[in-house]
């Protein structure tokens, strides 16, 4: 597995991701609680990270890449490539390159090869995103696995 992403999304993606995917290759439903917010979360699979889809009018992309698609509307409409949170200014280039690894309603869970591939949500609607974890191996400690 570490061969097929490794090509594909060019990032040595973290060991304890790797085995969690490993462990559950068709994928899971899990259990996030964050600031009194409890989130069920489809954890994708192998499979189903690399099933390739296309977005009308914009290109196609595999499931753990679709943030470039999104991103990319987004860009058509801002004025400034950059999506503020609560850590500052991102830049949409940066939340692009983000590794989709689960989704809830829309919405995508993501790891960000550029901060140590911290644990993030981009929200589909509005385009905005914050930080839940500083790893993955800190988020496997906050959730639940149903």
């Amino acid at each position: 597995m570490r061969l097929e992403f490794s090509e594909t999304f060019q990032q040595e993606l973290p060991s304890k991701y790797l085995k969690f995917l490993n462990d559950h290759p068709n994928g899971i439903d899990i259990e996030h609680n964050e600031d009194d917010d409890t989130r069920y979360w489809n954890m994708m699979g192998k499979t189903e990270l690399l099933k390739r889809w296309t977005m009308n009018g914009v290109g196609e992309a595999a499931n753990y890449e679709c943030l470039k698609l999104y991103t990319h509307i987004e860009g058509e409409n801002l004025d400034e490539l950059y999506i503020d949170s609560a850590f500052g200014c991102v830049e949409l280039k940066r939340v692009a390159r983000g590794f989709v690894i689960g989704h809830e309603n829309g919405d995508y869970l993501y790891l960000d090869p550029e901060s140590n591939f911290s644990v993030w949500i981009y929200y589909h609607d509005g385009g905005d995103i914050t930080k839940i974890s500083e790893s993955f191996d800190l988020f496997l400690k906050t959730i639940n696995i149903l």
